[in-house]
């Protein structure tokens, strides 16, 4: 079989499989990867999840100064991610939103309600995960953040 991909701009590819060529967003690029990737390497899916909820166990314990740095040093759209985890972890979620002021916490609250209203797609979830988990190990390692 004939595989090609081709990047038309700067979130546009082109997939070809053998004679049958479609146009694909970066979204659906990154979700058909997550997808190969649960199929093709499932235990790594699942070392990716175990990975995660370590990460959401673990901030029910971290220090507020440590929480607020995070929150100050992860992107608008990972905190986002991570707000959503936590709705089933409402003492993750009372630690998070403890740590937030006022006006950020409104915002976020109002950011949630219009981008998640139909969940967050794995791929997101892992991508944002990953990012908050390297930042975080950052902060552990600068001496900003710690666990109990």
């Amino acid at each position: 079989m004939k595989i090609q991909v081709k990047k038309t701009d700067e979130h546009r590819y082109h997939v070809v499989l053998d004679s049958h060529g479609t146009d694909m967003s970066l979204e659906d690029m990154e979700r058909l990867h997550h997808m190969l990737t649960d199929i093709l390497r499932p235990e790594t899916a699942h070392e990716k999840r175990t990975r995660h909820q370590a990460f959401l166990s673990s901030l029910r314990t971290a220090d507020d100064t440590g929480i607020q740095t995070l929150l100050r040093a992860a992107s608008h759209d990972d905190i986002l991610v991570l707000l959503h985890s936590s709705e089933e972890d409402q003492d993750l979620q009372n630690r998070l939103y403890g740590n937030m002021t006022e006006n950020s916490l409104k915002m976020y609250l109002e950011d949630l309600l219009f981008q998640f209203r139909e969940g967050v797609p794995d791929y997101r979830f892992d991508e944002a995960m990953t990012r908050l988990i390297k930042t975080a190990e950052s902060l552990v390692k600068d001496g900003k953040l710690r666990f109990s």
